[in-house]
């Protein structure tokens, strides 16, 4: 956080920062599927292909579990980093994929193999020092493991900074990172921070955060620059907020 703050104030001091501030929804892959100008509400992306029961698998890594009917078991293999937890976005980097073609991998140090595909409970075996966890894959025609909770809205914050929105039934939540190193956080917002400190250097705060419209808004800019603002995404039908 120290070594962000400080490069935003060296940017401040030469003018102003140049970034546009601008709402950029994102699917799994990461910068540059587009940039909304202005004071906007962007159109989601629909992640739901790469959504699942993202489980931590050690090494730094999660597998995300799938079951769909269209592509049958499915673990996607992630590099997260190792400070990740349960709950926090797991939408970054790809590093493999296990399914009916390659059910086998060694990947950073780990044996995985995709297993039980035909008799409708597959499950992820994972074996590290000859010690093997087993970790079930959802149910085949479920919410594929999600619950309640939304799916990522990824949103370029500019300047280098991008802010990942859930909505679950705890609120509105907002993940800050940097494109430079998108698999650690540097801030969380949520209903109970609902804002960055001053000292941050720049804005992000969650307006309406307890209501049934939360906006991330924020400013990365200098001078007259508008306020940038991206609605939170919407709760899975059927899910109720808190």
């Amino acid at each position: 956080m120290r070594a962000l703050r400080t490069s935003f104030v060296a940017l401040a001091a030469a003018g102003a920062l140049l970034a546009p501030a601008a709402g950029t929804v994102l699917a799994a892959g990461g910068a540059g599927a587009g940039t909304v100008r202005g004071t906007v509400s962007a159109a989601p992306v629909d992640d739901s292909r790469y959504l699942g029961r993202a489980v931590p698998i050690g090494n730094g890594l999660v597998a995300v579990l799938r079951n769909d009917g269209a592509t049958g078991p499915e673990a996607w293999i992630r590099y997260v980093g190792p400070d990740w937890t349960p709950g926090e976005t797991y939408m970054v980097r790809v590093v493999g994929l296990l399914d009916a073609r390659h059910p086998r991998a060694r990947i950073n140090g780990l044996e995985l193999a995709l297993v039980r595909q035909g008799s409708g409970r597959p499950v992820l075996e994972v074996t590290k020092g000859g010690a093997t966890k087993a970790y079930a894959l959802p149910v085949r025609g479920s919410d594929l493991g999600r619950g309640c909770v939304s799916q990522v809205r990824r949103t370029d914050l500019g300047a280098g900074v991008f802010a990942d929105l859930t909505t679950s039934s705890k609120g509105p939540q907002a993940v800050l990172r940097e494109w430079a190193a998108p698999a650690k956080s540097f801030a969380t917002l949520d209903r109970e921070h609902p804002a960055l400190p001053d000292s941050a250097g720049f804005v992000a705060r969650i307006t309406g955060a307890g209501g049934s419209g939360p906006v991330l808004e924020w400013k990365t800019q200098g001078g007259p620059a508008p306020y940038g603002h991206q609605a939170f995404p919407a709760l899975p039908e059927g899910c109720r907020g808190a």
